[in-house]
């Protein structure tokens, strides 16, 4: 750890405790080296991960992506403003030098360390880095003016989702907005952008030869055994807003598989 990375993580513990916020701060964690042969496997993992989101972050379509998110939010100099799922911090870094605090929370511990060290050599002393859980945040009531994330709650079921959003609702001030980033489809074939998304996914797959035939099928054995991505369409995310409390909701599908959506705390 570098002295600057340590010195964001004191920062941080700090602005964690005075903001009453529950969850662990970054570098709070246990040896990221752990004991033995499953920690050393476990480390690898993670190192892996992050290395892969922060390759995914620097693409032009997830770079495009942000910048419509951060268009769509307008985040404002004096504004506390919450990213949910900030990975290796595409949007906490992108809006931090022009708002007052930006805090970033992940349930990642290795994705938490990656993002605080980012901040430190960026010297973004505003960061606050949160490990904790998309449907659980560890805020208090009514102390955040813009909630953003993006490509983190396709990771939770409807159920989840639903949850997530009313932690959203909970810790966003009255006329807080929330600006949303995802997959924007099912996985299935009941309506035609569902049919168009799928297959543009197989051709790409299958354009690849035998590696990318050999990943769509463990995707497909993945998706019936153990799924771990529960996309919602556009039309379902603007019910579950509004169920959850917010107003001015609006969705957009986007020409890929992703869309955005987005609304305001009613009160």
């Amino acid at each position: 750890m570098t002295r600057s990375t340590a010195g964001l993580t004191i920062a941080t513990a700090r602005v964690v405790a005075a903001a009453g916020i529950r969850g662990r701060p970054s570098g709070a964690g246990e040896d990221p080296r752990g004991r033995g042969i499953g920690g050393r496997l476990r480390a690898r993992a993670a190192r892996r991960q992050v290395q892969s989101v922060a390759l995914l972050a620097r693409t032009p379509g997830f770079v495009r992506l942000r910048d419509e998110i951060v268009a769509l939010a307008d985040p404002r100099p004096h504004e506390r403003v919450l990213d949910v799922g900030a990975g290796s911090g595409l949007l906490a870094l992108a809006v931090a030098s022009g708002v007052s605090e930006v805090i970033a929370v992940d349930r990642s511990p290795a994705m938490c360390r990656h993002l605080a060290e980012r901040a430190a050599a960026l010297a973004l002393d505003n960061v606050t880095v949160v490990e904790a859980d998309a449907a659980c945040l560890p805020l208090p009531d009514d102390s955040i003016d813009l909630a953003l994330s993006n490509y983190c709650l396709h990771h939770l079921d409807d159920a989840g989702k639903r949850q997530a959003l009313r932690e959203l609702a909970r810790v966003l001030r009255p006329g807080g907005r929330v600006v949303i980033g995802d997959m924007m489809f099912r996985l299935g074939l009941a309506s035609s952008r569902d049919r168009r998304v799928l297959a543009s996914f197989a051709r790409a797959m299958l354009r690849r030869g035998p590696a990318g035939i050999g990943r769509l099928l463990k995707n497909a054995l993945k998706l019936l055994l153990a799924p771990s991505e529960h996309p919602a369409g556009a039309d379902w995310w603007r019910r579950a807003l509004g169920e959850a409390g917010f107003t001015n909701v609006g969705a957009r599908e986007l020409e890929h598989e992703a869309g955005l959506v987005w609304g305001r705390r009613a009160g």
